[in-house]
């Protein structure tokens, strides 16, 4: 399979959406996703998870946290020829105060723990690399992995213990979709739906923060009163790395390289773990 072709969203798509401005390409996302106006066009790669991502935003109640409205077209669909429409939602990345950004993420998993199983996780087949790492980093799945991470794959892996941990609906890539304001609270957008325990989410938050965003490794040690969190912090770095390679694989991506940057971070769980 090769590297996902980028696409512009077609004419058509503008119109039924209701939509008169140009569409302009956002950094990140793949170079999928486009602002046109007050507007955040990206293709929907699966409808049914898209249509229950828009029904948990549109539907669900997170106090203390703001949520993503989806667009419907003029014939009331959340889904038109492979795209999806969002009201852009006012904030702002930042690249520090991740001690505020663990809470925040614990939080608001704590206010959607009720949240049923979505059905349609069971019905998901290898549909791309980030749901094949998911699996393999929770042994639900063999891989081989490349040469040039194998070594890192199996220090994580040799890390691994068994756990007790209830599972729940998590965003899995938390950190990089808060959205923060001084004068509104935290939004959260871009849900990435998976069943897994709540630390498991904060452990994504705490790998991405000190592999892409400069973060010092203390930071782990801020994370308190999550039940087995070195465990769940070697299974998500353990799937980011994994990523790297499904990605390399599946879609030609030339991300095999950016193993070094995790080498920090490996090194930190390896310690604690072993």
């Amino acid at each position: 399979m090769q590297r996902r072709e980028i696409r512009f969203p077609p004419d058509e798509v503008l119109t039924a959406f209701g939509i008169e401005r140009t569409p302009v390409r956002l950094p990140g996302g793949q170079g999928q996703a486009f602002r046109a106006g007050d507007v955040i066009l990206k293709p929907a790669a699966d409808n049914e998870r898209t249509n229950w991502i828009a029904r948990f935003y549109a539907n669900t109640p997170v106090p203390g946290f703001r949520l993503p409205k989806p667009m419907l077209t003029r014939h009331g669909e959340i889904v038109f020829r492979g795209w999806q429409a969002w009201v852009c939602i006012p904030g702002e990345h930042r690249h520090d105060g991740w001690e505020g950004i663990v809470d925040h993420c614990v939080a608001f998993h704590e206010a959607i723990a009720d949240v049923p199983r979505p059905d349609w996780l069971d019905r998901l087949g290898e549909m791309d690399p980030w749901i094949i790492a998911d699996r393999v980093a929770w042994s639900e799945l063999s891989w081989n992995p490349h040469p040039r991470i194998a070594p890192v794959v199996q220090a994580l892996t040799d890390c691994l213990r068994p756990i007790d941990v209830p599972s729940q609906l998590i965003h899995g890539d938390f950190g990089g979709n808060i959205l923060l304001d001084e004068q509104l609270p935290p939004a959260i957008i871009d849900f990435s739906p998976y069943w897994r325990p709540l630390g498991f989410a904060v452990g994504v938050v705490v790998a991405d923060a000190i592999v892409w965003e400069g973060a010092d490794p203390v930071l782990i040690d801020a994370v308190r009163d999550i039940p087995a969190f070195d465990q769940l912090l070697a299974r998500a770095e353990l799937r980011r790395v994994l990523e790297l390679d499904a990605a390399h694989r599946l879609w030609g991506w030339d991300t095999l390289d950016e193993i070094d940057a995790h080498r920090l971070l490996v090194q930190a769980i390896v310690n604690r773990c072993l």
